[in-house]
């Protein structure tokens, strides 16, 4: 009995000196996962929280009182361990939770597809989800449940505050558990849509299978086959084009981007550029534009966009952000190469005719941009005397553009979200 009872003490020891932390999910986004970390002891300090992934060990951010943030890098499952120190100076780890947290169920259980009417601006969220959903919200707005056959529809009319917008969504879990999962939206002059835009529909055309030697770039491998660096990024889903490895294999081939929500008009004659949503304007801009003949008239595709731009210029490396990077804090390539929408660190040259052929905006413009437009947007650069149309049927030149693409329509890729 007393052998019993020693045992039992030391069992006892181990579970309140080795699981003193509660921890679980707060919130998950696309990029980002929030964990809760309760300790059961009265803590001196912060406790430092760890995370085993499927590729080692990182470390959560406190961001907010028992709030800690992480990267989750797409992760499906995460292992918290956790260090926290007590009022002795005894350094307490363990965790009273679930030893690995299933991240995966919270990122298949809910699919997004944002929409806003463009003769009311009401904002429509089809949500695909097998969960019951309690509650959800943009910003202080209620949005209205309407469940429909495979998910919900949320609605809601009431003007949205202008650009950053945080939708929360609160789910019942299967266990029963009430939990909250957040997404990024961006309202531009009533319409509102993801943050950093959504992915246009698009063709390909694959023209063979590539596999990665030892220290290739993709640049190198789009440059063999004679297509682009961003072709090979969206084939083959690749969110950094610089992680990839020996023994690789690429899908080769060429990206044709259809119509789309989203779609940029650039007047040369005028120095202005639109975007329109849903064939609706929505918002004029000043921009620079090519010196002479620089900035030919065409459709063209936004193929990538990027934050904070390095510039390569004539074999020379410029960092982000220097004085002498003209590409300023957003650089949204075009299809053809050699163009592109960017900011700029000389402001005062906005609305003249002096770039090299790219579209100069002013760097808070081109961030604005970079948040609406969406990957994969149509370019139509024209020279015209006329104001932009409010619609966009009333262009030649989208018209033109829509019936070149009637005869690309067939094996749609869908929606990357």
């Amino acid at each position: 009995m007393r052998k019993f009872v020693v045992i039992f003490l030391i069992l006892l020891i181990c579970i309140i000196g080795f699981t003193a932390h509660y921890v679980e999910i707060e919130t998950v986004t696309s990029t980002d996962v929030v964990l809760s970390v309760t300790p059961y002891y009265n803590a001196i300090e912060k406790p430092r929280v760890y995370l085993y992934t499927p590729t080692g060990f990182i470390k959560a951010k406190n961001i907010k009182d028992n709030l800690y943030e992480f990267k989750d890098g797409m992760y499906s499952w995460v292992i918290p361990i956790v260090y926290g120190r007590d009022t002795l100076n005894h350094t307490i780890t363990g965790v009273v939770s679930d030893v690995v947290l299933n991240l995966q169920e919270y990122k298949k259980s809910i699919n997004l597809k944002v929409f806003t009417d463009p003769d009311n601006l009401t904002l429509i969220i089809k949500v695909e989800t097998d969960y019951k959903i309690f509650d959800a919200k943009i910003d202080n707005i209620s949005l209205d449940i309407i469940k429909i056959s495979n998910g919900y529809l949320l609605v809601t009319d009431k003007k949205r505050k202008e650009y950053n917008n945080n939708l929360i969504i609160t789910i019942t879990m299967k266990n029963g558990k009430k939990k909250k999962v957040s997404y990024k939206l961006f309202t531009l002059n009533g319409f509102t849509t993801y943050l950093r835009g959504d992915f246009t529909p698009y063709v390909t055309n694959i023209i063979g299978m590539h596999t990665v030697k030892s220290g290739e770039t993709l640049w190198e491998i789009a440059n063999k086959y004679g297509v682009r660096t961003a072709d090979l990024q969206i084939i083959n889903k690749l969110d950094d084009p610089n992680k990839i490895y020996s023994g690789m294999k690429l899908k080769i081939g060429t990206v044709q981007f259809l119509e789309g929500l989203t779609t940029i008009v650039v007047n040369l004659y005028t120095s202005r550029l639109a975007v329109y949503y849903s064939g609706k304007l929505v918002k004029e801009f000043p921009v620079s534009i090519g010196r002479s003949d620089a900035t030919p008239p065409g459709i063209y595709w936004i193929l990538d966009k990027q934050i904070d731009p390095a510039l390569y210029w004539y074999g020379e490396y410029i960092p982000p952000r220097s004085p002498i990077n003209g590409l300023g804090t957003r650089f949204l390539q075009f299809s053809n190469p050699s163009f592109g929408i960017h900011g700029t660190t000389k402001p005062w040259e906005i609305g003249r005719k002096i770039s090299h052929g790219c579209i100069r905006m002013f760097n808070f413009d081109v961030e604005t941009l970079d948040s609406f437009a969406d990957l994969g947007s149509p370019v139509i650069v024209i020279k015209d005397d006329k104001d932009f149309p409010e619609n966009l049927t009333d262009l030649p030149e989208f018209l033109a553009f829509k019936e070149n693409l009637a005869s690309k329509s067939d094996d749609i890729i869908p929606n990357r979200r």
